[in-house]
């Protein structure tokens, strides 16, 4: 498992060792669950914001950090799956959350290694070219003015390129230490180390052997898990981004970061005095035939020069069906639990956009109404019908994993694993999953996911066991890495004799 680019020396906190009362529990002390923080705290609400690892180190620790209402191909497809209006909004929403992130920044000084960048996106495709130019016409008709740039400056020859201006980078993990510590100067409270399992009920969450007590709970948890009401298991799924960070010997990305719309395309970005690739995004837990890194590595060796690489590591996103991130109300039947998920890659404009919402809510400055019709973020819109080809292959996905379960397939024998790899081996009808460490040691734990019994995978790249549905991973230990999944998974031995 890589590390992140990212480093700062974050404030540590205790885990959970007594019942607690606020006005509001956050749950999950990611770049979301922050600014759910922030707002509240900033309005005079006590806030408590349990974590179950340390606060930042999770999906956010592995961001690009990049802020830019120019999110992809986006406004073409939202006109598409919703209208005009929606597009517009979401927009308008992003570059307001632009803003408030920028100013915040500078009225504070907080030294996060905020800089402003032109934004590029471009694509080395004649479909690509098309998709741009389209896309360029529907920002016209939003009333935004994007220039064609013909040399971006890339080492390779691009088909069409869009250049973007009002758009920032900066250091996600030094804004989250300044965060967590307006939080905390304002009467509220972090726990670390603090797993939550169990789903609030009334006022109250059971956190282990202790009671949270409050008002409102606020689940920003990345990916919720709460399966009984919201079905986010059905809508959602999460994919990942693989990245590689080497020392930069040249001027290229300064001041410029870049983002290929092309499915096997890359992103660029500079961190100091390093360069960050991210590209080859897959669907979390599906079976790998050839090493992600080893594509982005290909690709930095045939276009840049004298590499020293620094570090690699992936990023996991939550896609949802329609594009747009969810917002609100967790179910009809919870009226005082909100949910913010769903980022789509985006989760630095989107997790400050969720925010507002759910504590504009809790504020009484928006209506608390499940069904609030002005709430183009609602967990409650139907996502499912708005895009029914990639509902189906979500669906599909899921079904097959479970036939997979069923007849176990894809497994292979202890023996053939070599050191440093793993995978799903059959044994008395069971799906085990195996792994050798490098001196040759064997771990194995239960080859089923125990957030809803999907089938796991190997991840050969980050030697992790990988679920399909709905992103959730673990370390050969069985440990947790990734949600939504709140246990771990069981250890097995093997009679060999």
């Amino acid at each position: 498992m890589g590390k992140t680019i990212w480093t700062v020396n974050m404030p540590e906190f205790g885990g959970l060792n007594r019942d607690v009362k606020c006005d509001v529990a956050i749950v999950g002390g990611g770049m979301a669950g922050l600014w759910c923080g922030y707002n509240l705290a900033r309005a005079g609400k006590k806030v408590c914001i349990l974590e179950a690892n340390k606060i930042a180190s999770g999906v956010t620790s592995g961001s690009t950090a990049i802020l830019t209402y120019a999110q992809d191909v986006i406004y073409k497809p939202l006109i598409r799956k919703h209208d005009i209006g929606v597009a517009n909004r979401y927009l308008e929403n992003s570059r307001e959350a632009i803003a408030d992130i920028k100013n915040l920044i500078e009225t504070e000084k907080i030294d996060c290694e905020f800089e402003a960048i032109k934004f590029v996106l471009f694509s080395t495709k004649q479909a690509g070219r098309r998709a741009l130019q389209k896309e360029q016409d529907v920002y016209a008709e939003l009333g935004v003015s994007i220039n064609a740039v013909s040399d971006p400056g890339l080492p390779y020859p691009v088909s069409y390129a869009l250049e973007f201006d009002g758009c920032y980078q900066f250091n996600p993990l030094k804004l989250c230490a300044w965060l967590a510590n307006f939080i905390v100067k304002n009467d509220g409270q972090i726990f670390e180390n603090t797993l939550v399992q169990n789903a609030p009920e009334g006022t109250t969450l059971r956190v282990g052997d202790h009671i949270a007590t409050a008002a409102d709970f606020i689940i920003a948890t990345h990916f919720p898990y709460i399966n009984k009401v919201g079905f986010y298991w059905l809508k959602m799924h999460q994919d990942q981004n693989y990245a590689i960070a080497f020392r930069a010997h040249d001027e290229f990305a300064k001041g410029v970061s870049y983002e290929s719309i092309d499915k096997t395309g890359f992103e660029y970005r500079r961190v100091g005095e390093n360069i960050l690739v991210d590209g080859v995004s897959v669907r979390t837990g599906k079976k790998q035939y050839q090493s992600k890194y080893r594509i982005i590595q290909d690709h930095i060796e045939k276009h840049f020069a004298n590499v020293d690489e620094v570090t690699r590591f992936v990023a996991q996103d939550v896609i949802t069906m329609d594009k747009l991130p969810y917002a609100g109300r967790y179910s009809h039947f919870a009226d005082n639990v909100f949910v913010v998920t769903g980022f789509n890659k985006w989760g630095m404009t989107n997790a400050r956009i969720t925010a507002d919402v759910v504590t504009d809510m809790i504020l009484g400055k928006l209506p608390r109404d499940a069904a609030f019709s002005d709430n183009i973020y609602s967990p409650q819109r139907l996502a499912l019908f708005v895009n029914p080809i990639e509902t189906a292959a979500h669906v599909g996905t899921v079904t097959a994993s479970f036939v997979n379960n069923l007849l176990n397939i894809d497994t292979k024998k202890l023996e053939r694993i070599n050191p440093g790899q793993g995978a799903i081996i059959k044994y008395k009808g069971k799906r085990i999953g195996a792994s050798r460490d490098e001196d040759g040691t064997i771990h194995m734990i239960s080859g089923i996911c125990p957030h809803m019994g999907c089938n796991l995978k190997w991840n050969k790249d980050e030697r992790t066991f990988d679920c399909p549905c709905h992103g959730s991973r673990f370390d050969p230990h069985g440990n947790i890495i990734n949600n939504p999944a709140t246990e771990q998974c069981k250890k097995c031995q093997i009679n060999r004799r």
